[in-house]
């Protein structure tokens, strides 16, 4: 004990002795500033600059739509007798939604067919063969000018009594033509015989005017029970059936309308074009977002793009930009691109609110260091870089992608290869010398009871003895 009392006391001599100097004379500022900028030695610990493959995003929010999102109304003016589906529901293309009072309908297509019908039994042909003229040749101067209409026209009753008379004024012609050349008849005879001749010939054309007529008024009958049908049909208002399907739908079956709003109720008159249904489909679900002018070089169609959204904000979402706008809104200078969601299980909502990064370039290189590494101070970002024991400042750094203990730094005085320093940094200033040592290992956490004690009362012991 006594020994390592005149120790001590040695050392507060020595000490004195030392600073004794410094505090006599008028050079004080002079030997602080040399001491702190040449013979000041910070141990610090160091770690490599790295290289690593990082991916380049660009971030944006935006708004989710449906795929399709329609307000869908009636093409007729009814009373609304029946409604069959209501908000949230979803319905398959083609089903009904509600329907209409058919009975002005329905007597609408009585009417047509009577009308119909009446010409057929004129032209004396049957609705079977009707129907298989139309399905043949269509509806038009097609049906006109075939060759079975040329048969119906031959075989329509007007026309056979037109040419049985037309047969008969001909051979009675023919016979008062032989009397004539015998000299048993007179001039007289001969001429009313083929004015009587002419008249047969043109009443036959006029029957076959008229049959040709009675088909094209058919024709017109046919349309208006068509369309009288059609009408009657319109009566039950179904879902539309989409001529485009959304990617992944092979087949119409595989759409689902979602109702998201009823405008009309039982009972209710609506106009002609009046909306009675909102509609969206769910699956898959479009992403319109913003992005700033800076990035068109970098956005193209095909990215993947990664999505999340607050209801459910421990998921993420991808799909593929689809479209990107041409143009550049002058006011916000972004312009609009779109991504495709799948959305089987609904759980993208259209209308809600979403983050994305579209990814720009998944196999970026990239020059890393540790994130202990960089510190900031009066709003400047900064590392320091350990180059002939010596730390430099570099300043002109600017951070990016960050990962797990790392962060992308740039910086046009940061070289490719080096070390930086990871701790130690709030005692150094551009070109403070350093000592590089190692870093320790991490002691053994104290168990609950304090087994740890005594140990460390033994360390203690034995680090005071002479």
């Amino acid at each position: 004990m006594n020994n390592r009392r005149l120790r001590l006391a040695g050392t507060v001599v020595l000490l004195g002795a030392c600073l004794l100097p410094l505090g006599c004379g008028h050079g004080e500022p002079q030997a602080k500033g040399k001491e702190s900028a040449g013979s000041r030695v910070v141990a610090v610990t160091v770690a490599p600059i790295e290289h690593r493959t990082v991916e380049r995003t660009v971030d944006v929010v935006g708004s989710l739509r449906g795929w399709e999102q329609l307000s869908f109304g009636t093409k007729r003016t009814g009373r609304v007798v029946k409604i069959l589906h209501d908000m949230g529901d979803h319905v398959k293309p083609g089903e009904p939604l509600l329907c209409l009072d058919p009975v002005d309908a329905q007597l609408a297509v009585k009417q047509a067919e009577a009308k119909y019908f009446a010409e057929l039994v004129r032209l004396g042909i049957t609705a079977e063969q009707a129907d298989n003229f139309v399905k043949t040749y269509g509806v038009g101067e097609a049906l006109l000018q075939a060759k079975v209409t040329e048969d119906v026209i031959e075989r329509a009753p007007s026309v056979v009594q037109m040419r049985v008379s037309k047969g008969r004024a001909q051979q009675n012609l023919a016979r008062q033509r032989a009397l004539a050349a015998r000299g048993a008849s007179t001039q007289q005879e001969l001429d009313d015989m083929e004015n009587t001749f002419r008249e047969a010939v043109a009443t036959y054309e006029n029957a076959r005017y008229m049959a040709r007529n009675l088909i094209a008024n058919a024709i017109t009958g046919r349309v208006a029970l068509d369309q009288a049908k059609q009408t009657l049909n319109e009566s039950t208002i179904c879902a539309p059936v989409p001529a485009l399907l959304p990617p992944g739908a092979h087949h119409k079956d595989a759409v689902v309308y979602g109702i998201t709003k009823r405008l009309v109720s039982e009972g209710q008159m609506i106009k002609e074009g009046e909306t009675v249904v909102e509609l969206v489909i769910e699956d898959p679900v479009r992403l319109w977002a913003n992005v700033p002018e800076r990035f068109s070089d970098q956005v193209q169609i095909g990215q993947k793009v990664r999505v999340s959204v607050p209801s459910h904000s421990d998921m993420t979402f991808e799909g593929k930009i689809s479209r990107i706008n041409p143009s550049v809104e002058t006011a916000s200078r972004t312009f609009q691109v779109e991504a495709i969601l799948p959305n089987e299980k609904r759980l993208l909502r259209p209308g809600g609110f979403a983050k994305a990064s579209i990814i720009t370039d998944r196999n970026a290189r990239a020059k890393v260091v540790p994130i202990d590494s960089v510190g900031q101070f009066a709003g400047v970002t900064k590392v320091f870089l350990i180059r002939d024991n010596k730390a430099h400042a570099i300043t002109d750094l600017v951070t990016g992608v960050e990962g797990h203990g790392w962060i992308e730094v740039n910086s046009k005085s940061l070289p490719e290869e080096g070390q930086v320093v990871t701790t130690g940094q709030t005692l150094l200033a551009d070109g403070t010398q350093v000592v590089i040592r190692t870093p320790e290992p991490p002691s053994a956490s104290p168990s609950k009871d304090g087994a740890g004690a005594p140990h460390r009362e033994q360390a203690k012991e034995k680090s005071e003895k002479p």
